[in-house]
């Protein structure tokens, strides 16, 4: 990371929180606690100001939708990731709607709850400092190369794509295309996860778990599960419409598409990445 990032990190179980907070911490981050949603707001209140707040749903007092609506008031620009053990569909729309960042589920793998902390870091940065976007094309950062997936194919043939550990190529999202190139839906990490929680609801799944035992996903086919509502852009469109289209969706990365075809994706991070080499 290039800036240390300061992240508060809110929950009532505390040894929870000192475990995290120390893994959290040997990877670079600066690291404030609070153990109930009145300590969250009073740190908010109090203190310079967060980068990122990873917070807890359910405790006790001052629940954490409560916490996130008077955070936001308080610090509109702070990303604020909600983590929890007790997720519910209802809590999951609360939260969103409430403006939090991301809906996290416990136990969460620290590699991810790590990207998802820069990945809002990011976002951030970009809504306190709106004109250092710079006036580039999205043609600049199109990755050409990515895994396309065929509608019939297997829930497992998604697993292969997004499981790859290809440094800053890593797959966050598969996109499913017809036989002449024309996007027809994707897939991501959280779809093979809930998909997989039909074979197996005794287990509490995790991305690490589920890429470990593929034989987890039911016999579906991709078309049966795939998303059909699409984002994409086209080459000529600017980086900066771009990027705040993905962000305001919570996409981080867009299909890019020439005369109805898919010619690759654009990655938010590769966006961030560009931005910050400009300003530098």
């Amino acid at each position: 990371m290039s800036a240390i990032i300061h992240v508060l990190l809110v929950d009532d179980e505390e040894q929870f929180v000192l475990n995290l907070g120390k893994l959290l911490e040997s990877r670079g981050f600066k690291m404030s606690t609070a153990f109930d949603g009145f300590q969250a707001v009073d740190a908010v209140q109090n203190t310079e100001g967060f980068d990122v707040i990873v917070m807890d749903v359910k405790m006790p007092g001052m629940d954490g939708i409560n916490a996130l609506k008077r955070i936001k008031q308080l610090a509109p620009a702070t990303e604020v990731i909600m983590l929890t053990g007790h997720a519910t569909l209802k809590s999951g729309i609360q939260a969103i709607r409430e403006g939090a960042f991301d809906y996290l589920m416990k136990p969460c793998d620290i590699e991810d709850l790590t990207a998802k902390i820069q990945e809002a870091y990011a976002v951030e940065t970009i809504k306190r400092h709106p004109v250092l976007w710079p006036r580039n094309k999205v043609e600049e950062l199109i990755c050409y190369t990515f895994e396309r997936l065929d509608p019939d194919g297997r829930l497992a043939d998604a697993l292969d794509v997004l499981k790859q550990e290809n440094g800053a190529r890593a797959a966050e999202t598969a996109y499913i295309l017809d036989s002449e190139d024309r996007l027809l839906g994707f897939i991501t990490k959280r779809d093979l996860i809930e998909a997989a929680r039909e074979t197996c609801p005794e287990f509490s799944l995790t991305w690490t778990a589920l890429r470990e035992n593929p034989d987890w996903l039911p016999p579906k086919r991709l078309r049966h599960v795939m998303h059909s509502r699409i984002l994409y852009c086209r080459s000529d469109e600017l980086l900066s419409d771009v990027a705040h289209q993905m962000i305001t969706n919570k996409f981080r990365t867009m299909p890019v598409i020439d005369q109805g075809k898919v010619v690759g994706v654009v990655r938010l991070q590769d966006i961030f990445l560009h931005l910050e080499h400009e300003i530098e």
